[in-house]
């Protein structure tokens, strides 16, 4: 129910206000456009002067027959003067103001007048040549008609007054009307402006939960790293550290037991035992100390070189070690495996892959190296036939300290491999662990070669 609620809230009230508001704009236009309409409408101004007009024009007609009667010898303008008057007579019988005299009552009352000054056409002839016969008839014909234009003049201005009242009450209620729609169209404007407003806060809230949500797992990934790093440290101090401390404390307790018994020769060899596992420890302290430093410190200093002759040079290494042990180098690149990289530590990660695989298989098993290439990519592989990492284990192996359950008898602090994989990532390089539990392991490091020499070719198979 609240979230229903919620969404109606979201999108129901602004899509409502949106359509309140549409609807009340149309209103609004569609009453602007009608008292602009109405407000071209001026029939009953254009009727008052239209009546005006044929009233003065009856006078002047009237004034210039007198004119005549009394100086019959000056110029005159009469015939004139009708046709005048005829023509505002057409005017007031015709058209709009036909239809609005019919409105108002009046045509019934101007149309005999109309009529009869029409036929007086004859009779101003014969004024105007003089002949005042019919002078009475037509001065007659003229005050009925000016009688009656008086009257629907007044009824005109009555009725346009009347009309300018209720256009007025018109236009007050249409600007109410207006008003009222301009006051929903700003509620309206008002509750979509608030919806917008409180949707991008709402929407910014998200933003920063969102960040806080990938802060939060950020940290949380910080914190599970750092806790497995705990661990395989405190895992890798207590199995290390433990055995010279027991060397050292059954020793001690033996000669403290024995001492009157041992002799000279006795006592120094068992302090020799002491010593050599103090060493240990300390060989393991400045083992860990020194890992981050050495990372810390790293100056990468690029230049092209032949990878078989890093890997001949630590292969050498080891066999000075270790004399008896026997080590194969395969080149399958035609002795052509250059390659862009640092060459100190480039040996170095070749190194830490061939000490790891002489402490973790027996001396007389055979430690294999190849040298391949895999696209634009030169790779050197280190392979032994010893005890192998289970597959569970073998995605952690190069995570600090950590170290695999068959590697529990031998000393070690867990941080070879993880210094190989970052001196490998400082010159965009990468390695591999690939293992079969119980028939060996194989360590791959891959490095890019130079663009003119990069070629595609198939990946050898790796060890399973």
């Amino acid at each position: 129910m609240k979230f229903i609620r919620s969404r109606f809230l979201g999108y129901g009230v602004p899509v409502i206000a949106i359509l309140v508001l549409t609807v009340l704009l149309t209103i609004t236009l569609l009453r602007l456009t009608d008292i602009q309409r109405s407000m071209r409408n001026t029939a009953n101004a254009d009727m008052v002067w239209a009546l005006s007009q044929a009233h003065i024009e009856s006078v002047l007609l009237s004034s210039a027959i007198f004119g005549v009667v009394a100086q019959p010898d000056r110029p005159h303008d009469i015939r004139f003067r009708y046709d005048i008057l005829i023509s505002r007579i057409n005017l007031l019988i015709q058209g709009p103001q036909a239809r609005y005299l019919k409105k108002i009552g009046a045509s019934d009352l101007l149309t005999p007048h109309f009529q009869a000054l029409k036929a007086l056409g004859s009779n101003i002839n014969d004024i105007d040549a003089g002949n005042f016969a019919y002078l009475s008839s037509v001065e007659s014909t003229l005050l009925e008609f000016h009688r009656a234009v008086s009257a629907a003049s007044a009824q005109a201005l009555i009725a346009q007054w009347d009309e300018i009242g209720e256009r007025l009450d018109k236009y007050r209620n249409a600007v109410l009307t207006v008003i009222f729609l301009m006051l929903g169209i700003w509620l309206c404007s008002a509750i979509v402006s608030i919806q917008l407003l409180f949707s991008v806060r709402k929407a910014e809230e998200n933003q920063r939960s969102r960040q806080r949500e990938v802060e939060l797992k950020r940290e949380l990934e910080t914190e599970r790293k750092i806790s497995q790093l705990y661990r395989s440290f405190g895992g890798m101090i207590s199995h290390q550290f433990r055995t010279p401390l027991a060397i050292i404390d059954a020793t001690t307790q033996r000669m403290i037991r024995a001492r009157d018994r041992m002799d000279s020769n006795e006592i120094a060899r068992r302090a020799d035992i002491i010593r050599d596992a103090t060493q240990r420890l300390t060989v393991l302290i400045d083992g860990i100390l020194n890992a981050d430093r050495y990372l810390d410190k790293v100056d990468v200093k690029k230049q092209r070189c032949l990878l078989l002759d890093l890997a001949s040079e630590a292969m050498v290494e080891l066999q000075s070690l270790a004399p008896g042990r026997r080590i194969v180098l395969t080149d399958e690149t035609g002795n052509a495996s250059w390659v862009e990289c640092d060459p100190l530590l480039t040996t170095q990660i070749i190194s830490n892959f061939l000490s790891n695989a002489a402490k973790y298989s027996e001396p007389d098993t055979l430690i294999e190296m190849r040298i391949f290439r895999e696209g634009r990519m030169l790779s050197c592989s280190v392979t032994d036939h010893g005890r192998g990492i289970s597959p569970e284990e073998l995605p952690h192996v190069f995570d600090r300290y950590f170290r695999a359950r068959t590697a529990a008898d031998v000393v070690g602090t867990g941080i070879g491999m993880h210094i190989a994989s970052q001196l490998a990532s400082l010159q965009n390089g990468e390695v591999s662990a690939y293992s079969s539990l119980g028939r060996g392991s194989t360590f791959v490091m891959r490095l890019p070669a130079p663009k003119a020499d990069a070629r595609k070719v198939v990946a050898p198979e790796d060890q399973n």
